[in-house]
């Protein structure tokens, strides 16, 4: 797994969402103070995919075995969109490990049965046509109308930066995912919970959902941002991410 590591100090580990890599996370580097681990899940960014169908578990342990490798015991676990999925299954597989959470434009619920029925439409797009369409079609929800033409570019080039092998395991992954809501009650952890207030993926609603769930949770409505929060409103992100830690 290709991993960044970078800065001293208490652990964030920042878990990346589909079809995405670390690359999404390079603005938080400039939160000083922290060890930051930026990890590329297999089959995306540089790592190569892996044989065969993946789960969101089969994510967590290969992000827990990054951090056994470099004798790191607890962090904080950062997941934008699917990351938060992966979040999810570290705080189910592993929860002794779990300093705190940040949950980035992502949602605790299932797939529907229409959203399911999604996924394996993308799946067979993917076999049949490649990324392109895929990335046509998700680009314009990442970033809102503002964004810049070179953010534009750099979100483009990270999301085509996925091998198709990559793509089709996380769309299988995402589609039989559980459903973490009964999780949330139990995490007894702090959380910080941020929004774009333009995302359409995962909307206010369902993090305002997830702060009333989890008990100990602060929520934080970014705007001027869709699903890519953390790039989009960099700063504002780093700042509530470093207010929040500290």
């Amino acid at each position: 797994m290709h991993i960044t590591d970078e800065g001293s100090g208490a652990t964030i580990v920042w878990i990346h969402g589909y079809p995405l890599n670390s690359g999404i996370f390079r603005p938080q580097l400039a939160i000083e103070g922290f060890r930051h681990l930026m990890p590329d899940l297999p089959g995306f960014g540089q790592t190569p995919a892996a044989s065969g169908e993946l789960s969101m578990d089969d994510y967590a342990r290969a992000v827990l075995a990054e951090l056994d490798q470099r004798g790191i015991d607890r962090a904080t676990f950062a997941g934008v969109s699917m990351g938060g999925y992966v979040c999810f299954a570290i705080a189910q597989l592993a929860p002794e490990r779990v300093e705190g959470l940040i949950l980035i434009d992502t949602k605790e619920t299932a797939d529907t049965e229409e959203g399911r029925k999604g996924r394996y439409d993308s799946i067979e797009k993917v076999k049949n046509e490649g990324l392109t369409p895929i990335v046509d079609a998700m680009l314009p929800k990442m970033l809102t109308p503002a964004a810049s033409p070179e953010m534009v570019a750099q979100v483009r080039a990270i999301m085509e930066a996925t091998s198709p092998a990559g793509a089709i395991a996380a769309l299988g992954a995402m589609a039989n995912r559980p459903d973490s809501s009964a999780l949330l009650p139990a995490l007894d952890v702090r959380t910080l919970i941020v929004v774009g207030d333009q995302d359409s993926i995962t909307p206010v609603a369902d993090a305002q959902r997830m702060a009333a769930a989890l008990p100990h949770a602060k929520l934080v409505v970014l705007e001027g941002a869709a699903h890519l929060s953390n790039l989009q409103q960099s700063a504002a992100f780093n700042k509530a991410a470093l207010l929040w830690l500290t």
